[in-house]
Parts: C-alpha cells; sequence; structure tokens
C-alpha cells in the first residue's frame, strides 16, 4: 500500500479537483421530501439524484478527474468495468478526444453495454465477472501503452468521486447521515474524505457481495462473495487496496440488505417519484427503507441515488 498516495485523498485536494472537473460533469440536483412518503416515521430526507449525471452514474467524476490529472498517452486510455465506470471512461474521452478500449464481463446489463457503445469506445465483453474483465484489460493495457485507469482503487478516481460531497454540502449544509452504496470504494472512500468528518457516513451492500463489511471484519480488504441482483456494480470481489484505508478512516459501520429489498427500494423510488435507477443505485435506499440504520426523528438523512443505466422502463 503506497501511504503517500492514499493520504493525498484528502478534501483540499477534493476541492481543487472539483474545480478542475465542474465545467465537464453536471451539478446534479437534490431533491428534500419527507421519509412518511416512503412510509417510514416522519423525518428530513435529502435524495442526491447522480443517475442524472453524464453517463448515468457518479462514475463520470472520476473518470474526467482521470483523464485531466494524469498524462494520457497517444494510446489513449483502458478501463475494466461492470458497466457504469465503462461508460464514464468512454463518454470522458469522447468528449476529450482520447481514444478507449473498454472491457466488461458477460454480467454487464444490455443497457450499459448500449451506452458504451454509444460514445464509440472499443468495447470487449470477456468473462463472467469483473474481476475476468480486469485481467483482460490489464493484458491489454500491458501490450498497448496505453493509460489503466481503475474503476475504484485510484486516487484520481476517488478525488473525482469526492466532488459529490462538496456538491452535496453545499446544496444541503445540514444534512447529518448520509447512505452510500458500496462496491469497490470509489464513492465512499471520495465522499467520506470530502466531508472530514463533518456528517456521518454509512456504506451499504448487498447481502450477496458484502466487500466492506469482510474487509472491515477483517482490518484489510478480503475476497467476498459476488452475487445479488446489483452484480454488474456493486460486487468486484474485494474492496480497494487504496480505498479501504480512507474509508476505514471515516466509515465505521455498513448495513447489508438483499436482493428483495433492493428491488423494492427501486419500485419505491419510481412509484413515489417516477425516478428510475438500476439496483446498484438503489441499495442506499435500500436500507434507509428497511430500516436500517434507522434515523432520529430530527436527522437529516442524505440517501446517493447513483445508476440510472437500466432496461427497467421501457417504451413503445
Amino acid at each position: 500500500m503506497n501511504e503517500l498516495e492514499t493520504g493525498s485523498v484528502t478534501r483540499e485536494r477534493i476541492l481543487a479537483t472539483e474545480k478542475l472537473i465542474r465545467s465537464r460533469i453536471r451539478r446534479t440536483p437534490v431533491i428534500r421530501l419527507d421519509r412518511a412518503e416512503f412510509g417510514l416515521a416522519p423525518g428530513p430526507l435529502v435524495l442526491k439524484l447522480e443517475q442524472l449525471q453524464h453517463s448515468g452514474s457518479f462514475k463520470a467524476r472520476g473518470g474526467f478527474a482521470n483523464l485531466l490529472l494524469r498524462a494520457v498517452p497517444e494510446a489513449g486510455v483502458v478501463a475494466a468495468s461492470g458497466g457504469n465506470h465503462g461508460a464514464a471512461i468512454a463518454y470522458a474521452a469522447m468528449v476529450l478526444g482520447i481514444p478507449a478500449h473498454i472491457f466488461v464481463p458477460t454480467v454487464s446489463s444490455p443497457a450499459k453495454i448500449a451506452r458504451i457503445r454509444s460514445y464509440a469506445a472499443e468495447l470487449v465483453i470477456t468473462g463472467d465477472t469483473y474481476a475476468d474483465a480486469l485481467a483482460a484489460a490489464l493484458d491489454w493495457t500491458a501490450g498497448s501503452g496505453a493509460l489503466g485507469v481503475h474503476a475504484f482503487d485510484q486516487v484520481e478516481t476517488m478525488l473525482g468521486a469526492g466532488s459529490l460531497a462538496i456538491e452535496l454540502q453545499e446544496q444541503a449544509p445540514e444534512v447529518d447521515t448520509v447512505l452510500i452504496a458500496v462496491g469497490g470504494g470509489g464513492l465512499i472512500a471520495g465522499v467520506a474524505a470530502g466531508y472530514d468528518g463533518a456528517a456521518r457516513i454509512v456504506g451499504v451492500e448487498p447481502v450477496d457481495a458484502p466487500t466492506l463489511t469482510r474487509a472491515l471484519a477483517a482490518g484489510h480488504p478480503v475476497d467476498a462473495e459476488t452475487g445479488g441482483i446489483a452484480v454488474d456494480s456493486l460486487a468486484p470481489r474485494r474492496i480497494g487496496d487504496l480505498t479501504f484505508p480512507v474509508i476505514s478512516k471515516f466509515v465505521p459501520e455498513t448495513v447489508l440488505v438483499n436482493d428483495d429489498e433492493i428491488a423494492a427500494a427501486q419500485r419505491a423510488l419510481w412509484e413515489r417519484l417516477r425516478l428510475v435507477a438500476e439496483p446498484g443505485g438503489c441499495a442506499a435506499l435500500a436500507a434507509l427503507l428497511s430500516g436500517r440504520p434507522a434515523p432520529a426523528p430530527d436527522e437529516v438523512v442524505a440517501v446517493v441515488i447513483s445508476g440510472a443505466n437500466t432496461t427497467a422502463v421501457s417504451f413503445p
């Protein structure tokens, strides 16, 4: 582990990165409502609608941070992804005129595959899991000279993701607790460092992909199961070696949600607000709706909704 690298994920660097990428990303909206609208005990709720970000998820933040902070060779960039990171890198590369090769596993959803292709990236579908796609991407990177952009375990990825915290603090300074879905840890690491202790940060994971839960119990990253309906966004096998020390500094707890709870949150978001998000983007909301954690009546809870690359809605 490179302590110099992990120690550089600070609020100060996130603020600087947010200024750098600001013109390239959307300032996604927040909506304030009462938790009673979701059938819970009354109390304030803030939803950060990051599924409205470029490429359909928060990943565009880290994508632009990598491509603007790092030296990109003539060969361009390469990324492995369950889908959303690949779409983000493909989009950022298209905007900046950079060649991009994206590797995704066969479990990547048709919506994510279609979005990557729409951004004119070279797409390779290989292997059954994200780990398989990553191995293939690393092999290709070694022979191509392209710049590898990791989906989560990269300082610049965390710095870009942390820009969400800066926005949310400006939009809703009253927030006490933030619920964030966890895959490899890039988003929660960046947001936690961005808040720098100013709010309670709670990680939410599928029970079938408990990467952070396992790591916190062991005291270091370890392999975990990789299953569930959010497998294409929240199941990378293990938390990142670089993300974990950042997360463990700020995040003492996780909540596990099952597939039925995630699906129920996805339906509730549509039925109550007519908002669409993929399963991984609804995991944090699933925790709140299941009563884990149970907020105090006056506790202001923010939930990050991220990931709209889904075929859950179809059109004639």
